[in-house]
């Protein structure tokens, strides 16, 4: 497994080499989902779109971080409902909605 670097030289890395520093980024995000059960891989990658989706529309660094942080807050309490109320949230059902059938022209 790629070892992380200091902090002294990922701030390098961000105010000299974004590119590396992307680069780096990458490597540990796939190196920690190959380590994860196959069971949770396809989750994860879900997640890791999702978060670089978001993170494409920031203007600057303390809106990647910001935004970061906000989304793992999120998850965080999602994960304290889940383990202080388990029944309710096996109880969850989803609705499943009807669309009409798209007409097609001849």
């Amino acid at each position: 497994m790629t070892e992380l670097p200091n902090f002294d030289k990922l701030r390098w890395l961000a105010e000299n080499d974004p590119d590396k520093l992307e680069a780096l980024q990458k490597t540990l995000c796939k190196e920690a989902i190959d380590c994860c059960p196959a069971s949770s891989k396809k989750q994860l990658i879900s997640m890791l779109y999702h978060l670089h989706q978001q993170l494409s529309r920031c203007s600057n660094p303390y809106h990647r971080c910001y935004l970061a942080s906000s989304i793992m807050y999120d998850k965080f309490i999602a994960l304290n409902t889940i383990m202080n109320n388990p029944q309710e949230f096996r109880q969850q059902k989803a609705k499943i909605l009807v669309l009409p059938a798209k007409k097609t022209v001849d």
